[in-house]
């Protein structure tokens, strides 16, 4: 439910009014899945010149969440669905720990759906995927960025696009575009096939190992310029033939092998003409089956290409869009009582989403910032979630002239990313390596 369409009810406690919306269709899913190793979080952080003044980031934030109403919201559980409720506290700021990600409070209806840690010169925002994407989240640290960089008196000038808190907010930041955009009566894509999945001890709950790769955005967009293919294509075809060879050594037998398959969210917004802060992503997944045998690395880009091209236009993704909205429209489900939805939806999400892929890239592209605020900013990073399923996860972001790729994972190997950044050395991309395996955050290891 958008801004213009939420409900204003009495509230007694406080005297006033309080609006609530319904969850987007991307978020319906994630309140039944949560535990202390399905986060369902995500990280975006930047790392600034200077020392972080804490009074002056909690003031920041307390002025941002202001012009997010729609952020300024807890959990609450209805008879038939969750829904999000404005609420009167005040987020705080909290200092950064070494594993990012870790869940939120499990007890709804008193926490806010997303954390702000500071630790030295990083800022960081770790949002629960019930609220919004990356577009959004990334709309937000940019904000609160900005606008303690007012306060701490640097000359940032002009905000140009980003939200600032004496702007009012508009309805179609918070709409629900999967509903604004549905069409009925589409094909339904394929239904897939159970993909290979990392193997591998999980690490205790909580415990999320980082290692980033820091590279030279020159050398990364002059190899991918050589294949002819976008940045992002080139790093899902870097990761799927690291996959392939990670297979190839834990299962001999072509025949028992699985597909190797990867997720990479699409941002919609660059496809509808929408401004939602809220979710608004789908997927596609290139898939390659190693029965047939071992693919070349040329032959993994050229699968990857074709897919991201066919497969990213209006026509091909409304068949999800109808598939996903459909289903939250059906009346056998829209009158099933939560306690019967909670007991389905961890069913669906690993038999529907996660056994059909191997792992995740999202790529959020070059950061672009104000000119003033940039010369402030130092770097960008930009993390994913993991689930025990899929253990790694891949978060790509570039600003300035340095390509970040942030690996997360939850077991207590690392061979995905070493076969991953083994890879794009032998193709003469200098890369960078820092860890959290043995020292905290503020102290990577190189």
């Amino acid at each position: 439910m958008g801004l213009e369409k939420g409900m204003n009810t009495s509230d007694k406690n406080s005297g006033g009014k309080r609006l609530w919306y319904r969850l987007d269709n991307a978020a319906l899913i994630y309140p039944s899945i949560q535990s202390d190793r399905t986060t369902t979080m995500f990280r975006l952080s930047m790392t600034l010149k200077d020392k972080i003044n804490p009074q002056e980031l909690q003031k920041a934030l307390e002025s941002v969440i202001e012009r997010f109403p729609f952020y300024r919201v807890r959990l609450r559980r209805g008879f038939f669905w969750y829904y999000l409720e404005h609420n009167p506290r005040m987020p705080r700021i909290e200092k950064d720990v070494r594993y990012p990600m870790r869940r939120l409070h499990p007890k709804i209806g008193t926490r806010f759906l997303f954390r702000v840690c500071y630790w030295e010169n990083r800022v960081a925002v770790e949002f629960c995927h019930v609220l919004t994407d990356g577009t959004g989240g990334l709309t937000f640290l940019k904000a609160l960025v900005y606008e303690y960089l007012t306060r701490m008196g640097k000359d940032v000038g002009d905000a140009e696009d980003i939200p600032v808190v004496s702007q009012t907010p508009s309805a179609e930041e918070a709409e629900d575009a999967y509903q604004k955009f549905y069409k009925s009566t589409l094909p339904l894509p394929d239904k897939g096939r159970r993909a290979f999945h990392v193997p591998g001890r999980l690490a205790l709950p909580g415990v999320i190992f980082i290692t980033t790769g820091i590279m030279p955005l020159d050398a990364v967009l002059a190899k991918a310029k050589s294949y002819n293919v976008s940045v992002t294509a080139l790093l899902v075809a870097v990761y799927m033939d690291a996959l392939q060879e990670l297979q190839d050594m834990k299962i001999a037998k072509n025949t028992k092998k699985r597909p190797v398959a990867l997720q990479v969210p699409v941002n919609m917004r660059g496809i509808y003409p929408s401004k939602t802060l809220r979710n608004f992503s789908l997927f596609v997944i290139p898939e390659i089956d190693p029965r047939l045998g071992k693919y070349s690395f040329e032959e993994i880009l050229q699968i990857v290409r074709q897919t991201m091209l066919t497969q990213t236009n209006e026509k091909a993704i409304s068949r999800y869009l109808s598939r996903n909205v459909g289903g939250q429209r059906n009346w056998v489900v829209r009158l099933a009582p939560l306690a019967f939805k909670k007991l389905l939806m961890p069913f669906l999400y690993t038999r529907m989403g996660e056994a059909l892929y191997s792992g995740t890239l999202s790529n959020l592209g070059l950061i672009k910032l104000p000119q003033g605020m940039a010369r402030e900013v130092e770097r960008v990073d930009f993390m994913l979630g993991n689930n025990p399923m899929n253990k790694n996860g891949c978060g790509v972001c570039s600003f300035g002239d340095r390509l970040i790729i942030n690996f997360s994972r939850i077991t207590t190997h690392a061979e995905v990313e070493r076969l991953f950044f083994t890879r794009l050395i032998k193709m003469g991309i200098p890369v960078r390596i820092e860890t959290n395996t043995y020292h905290g955050l503020d102290k990577p290891r190189s």
